[in-house]
């Protein structure tokens, strides 16, 4: 009996020496749990003292055994009970490790609450000063933390916990679970490893405050998990993803942090960052290198920032929108009813925009492509509705509206402005316009070039592009404020200027229009030019101005080739490369005092012939003629006609119905008449007037079917059947007739010739003395 009470007292005392030792692995155990959550909720370290049990006298028998049932093992601090150690039996091993099964442990902290730890066994070994709880391991903290598992080992000397089986813990709203773990207690850093998954939930389970109804769970996946104390943080390894119903955040690596409401409210990610967001009609996925998740009072995302290379797009619209940047995409989310929906990305740095065209209009020719370019772009969704609202570019912006297929109608559209606007249709991603502000350039670039199809160009001060809802290419291109626009050698300027697609058109309005190249200027009330005929019609008091009768190609019979020459009518047409100017309206074209008009006046510089027609006026004040002393002065030739027609190869000024022609005192009037120029100047060589001729001076009329005037002689000779004359003298009948101008005589003779045949009349005028 003796020899069994001593052994019996050995072993109490070896269980009093080890009392430490347990404490010691109980305060590992409770770091474990403590780290695994303090990790995830809080970002600063929190010390907490290290349990260590004390010695004090043996409660039990103090006979010596190497086997001890139902052990009870109770620690207390004065009057107070610090910890309470069971099991169901305690077992020592001549080799120097012990063994304990049903192991129940507590410990009572003077804050109050108790930890437990809860073992089918647990297994010291002396000499390596190792211990090992087996069997569905539970440890339940004072602050609600539960850790499960089926195998925890620890070493003493090294203060390192290995947790190489699976692994569960909850507390409150935040539970998870992981393959294995490491503690390693003196850096106080915690690894999880293999299917680790952290779970935040809007609530703890069994809470009596209800969760807001927007609130959703965020569930954090990686291959392993990092914790270091001193830092306050942990990160997710290998491939982390954190979920949100169908939301997903990812990443190589994962931080994250919750607030002290124990709601989720940052998530850092760290390499091949990712988010994917897949609220019907604002889907979206984002990458980058890095990217920043903040979230709301109800644990729904608010905020996303990514930096470097940034690309994000859409995922479920007819019209794909994607945007890169190198610098970094703000995306902003909106509280709506349950759901947080995509509101707003903002990017900074050179920043692009890529507003695919119609996926259901893949095969149109007429379809067309967008790439938005800028300093700092914003993209805005619908608060009610679905997909794009607007954007807004600033900085440096360029729009370019490319065709999917290159044809040979097509162009590529550049716009360049220091700021841009896009307003969107209501679904699909779909531009409705583009409002470019601050000195506004529009290019447009044939995708085939050709010797008639060049670039154009318009600029403003803020342009409008309006864009076809179905094929998204350029319908009309509004540009207002000092609008100018350019086309080869054509160019124009107005208030304001409106191009059109279907019909290649730029209406100029407002301002005076001007249009010009290199031949001639036209002004008026408002001016359309097609691009295609490449073809001006000016409506409104149109005033045309060549700058000299060379760039008519001599088409007016004016004299002064330097000289500028000038039109206005009501309405105009100008034919840019056919070099046809068409006016119409009461037109008057003039060189100092020289000038034609008609209710149209047509001028062909290629033909360097002029057309006129309706009410036609003509003036040549610098036509010569002989005075009564023979000496050659300027006399101006005023012609009116219902028609007339120049041509400057053929020197010919022609007339049709109702030709009336005067030079000072003498006057021919007639059907049709044709004025022959002299080769070198612009005076008249002589005329021929045709069916019902009339020619008159003071004191003689002529008449005839035929006339001819002769400027070298002042003659004018009249045929006809007959021809007629009569003065003060009398009159004269005849088949031709010679009026000399400047002398009172008529010479009557046959058109065959002197000897010919032919009946003359005379009749003579007896004065009374």
């Amino acid at each position: 009996m003796q020899e069994v009470r001593r052994r019996r007292d050995v072993v109490l005392i070896g269980a009093r020496a080890r009392a430490p030792l347990v404490a010691r692995v109980l305060a590992i155990l409770l770091l474990v749990a403590g780290l695994v959550y303090v990790g995830i909720t809080y970002n600063k370290a929190r010390k907490q003292k290290q349990f260590i049990m004390h010695g004090g006298p043996a409660e039990l028998s103090t006979r010596v055994v190497s086997r001890i049932e139902n052990f009870e093992r109770r620690v207390t601090d004065g009057d107070r009970m610090t910890m309470l150690l069971r099991a169901s039996l305690y077992l020592s091993y001549d080799d120097g490790h012990h063994e304990l099964q049903d192991v129940h442990l507590e410990y009572y902290p003077k804050t109050g609450g108790t930890d437990t730890v809860n073992a089918k066994q647990a297994l010291y070994f002396s000499e390596s000063e190792n211990v090992q709880f087996n069997g569905n391991v539970q440890i339940e903290t004072r602050d609600h933390l539960q850790v499960q598992t089926e195998r925890v080992a620890y070493d003493v000397k090294n203060e390192l916990a290995q947790l190489d089986v699976p692994l569960t813990f909850v507390r409150e709203n935040v539970e998870g679970h992981a393959d294995a773990a490491t503690v390693q207690s003196k850096e106080k850093q915690l690894d999880l490893r293999g299917n680790v998954e952290i779970t935040v939930q809007p609530k703890a389970k069994g809470e009596q405050a209800q969760a807001s109804p927007r609130s959703r769970p965020v569930t954090i996946r990686s291959a392993s998990a990092h914790f270091d104390q001193a830092q306050g943080q942990l990160q997710f390894f290998g491939g982390a993803t954190a979920e949100q119903e169908r939301d997903v955040m990812s990443g190589d690596t994962i931080n994250g942090w919750v607030n002290e409401q124990k709601k989720l409210n940052r998530i850092e990610s760290r390499g091949n960052a990712y988010l994917r967001t897949m609220d019907e009609g604002r889907a979206a996925e984002v990458r980058a290198a890095e990217m920043n998740f903040y979230f709301d009072a109800d644990q729904r995302l608010e905020t996303a920032v990514a930096t470097k290379d940034v690309q994000a797009h859409t995922l479920d619209a007819d019209a794909d929108a994607q945007l890169s940047a190198p610098a970094s995409v703000q995306l902003f989310f909106v509280a709506q009813g349950e759901r947080s929906l995509l509101q707003q990305m903002r990017a900074e740095g050179r920043s692009v925009v890529t507003l695919a065209a119609p996926k259901s209009k893949a095969n149109d020719p007429r379809a067309a492509n967008k790439r938005l370019t800028a300093d700092s772009v914003r993209l805005f969704w619908r608060t009610t509705g679905r997909d794009l609202e607007r954007a807004e570019a600033t900085g440096n912006a360029e729009l370019i509206v490319e065709p999917v297929q290159s044809t040979p109608k097509a162009d590529r559209k550049t716009l360049n402005a220091p700021r841009f606007d896009c307003d969107f249709y209501e679904v699909d991603n779909l531009a409705k316009s583009f409002t470019a502000t601050g000195n506004a350039k529009a290019v447009f670039t044939p995708m085939q070039p050709s010797e008639t199809r060049g670039t154009r160009t318009l600029t403003a001060e803020k342009i409008i592009a309006a864009f076809v809802r179905e094929t998204q290419d350029v319908e009309r291109v509004d540009a207002q404020g000092s609008a100018q626009f350019n086309d080869g050698d054509r160019n124009g300027q107005s208030d304001s200027m409106s191009y059109t697609a279907a019909d290649s058109t730029v209406r100029m309005r407002g301002g005076e229009p001007v249009v010009w190249d290199s031949h001639a200027r036209i002004k008026a009330t408002e001016i359309d030019s097609d691009t295609t005929t490449r073809i001006s019609y000016a409506r409104g008091k149109a005033q045309t101005t060549y700058y000299s009768q060379e760039q008519t190609g001599g088409a007016l019979p004016f004299q002064k080739v330097k000289s500028p020459v000038f039109i206005v009518s009501a309405n105009a047409e100008f034919q840019h490369d056919a070099g046809v100017g068409i006016y119409t309206g009461d037109a008057r074209a003039w060189q100092d005092d020289n000038f034609v008009r008609g209710d149209k006046l047509t001028l062909r510089r290629e033909q360097k012939r002029m057309e006129a027609d309706g009410n036609v006026q003509s003036a040549l004040y610098n036509a010569r003629r002989k005075d009564p002393s023979g000496n050659r002065v300027v006399v101006p030739v005023f012609a009116t006609a219902q028609r007339m027609f120049y041509s400057d190869t053929d020197r010919i000024v022609h007339y049709e119905t109702n030709v009336d022609i005067k030079q000072g005192t003498e006057r021919i009037t007639c059907d049709v008449a044709d004025v022959y120029l002299a080769k070198d100047a612009n005076e008249v060589d002589h005329t021929i007037a045709q069916r019902n001729v009339v020619v008159t001076q003071p004191g003689r009329r002529g008449t005839g079917d035929w006339g001819q005037y002769t400027a070298a002689d002042e003659t004018v000779i009249l045929k006809g059947n007959p021809a007629h004359v009569e003065d003060d003298q009398g009159n004269s009948e005849g088949p031709r007739m010679t009026v000399y101008l400047r002398e009172n005589r008529v010479v009557t003779d046959s058109p065959n010739g002197p000897q010919s045949t032919g009946r003359i009349h005379t009749t003579h005028k007896i004065k009374k003395q």
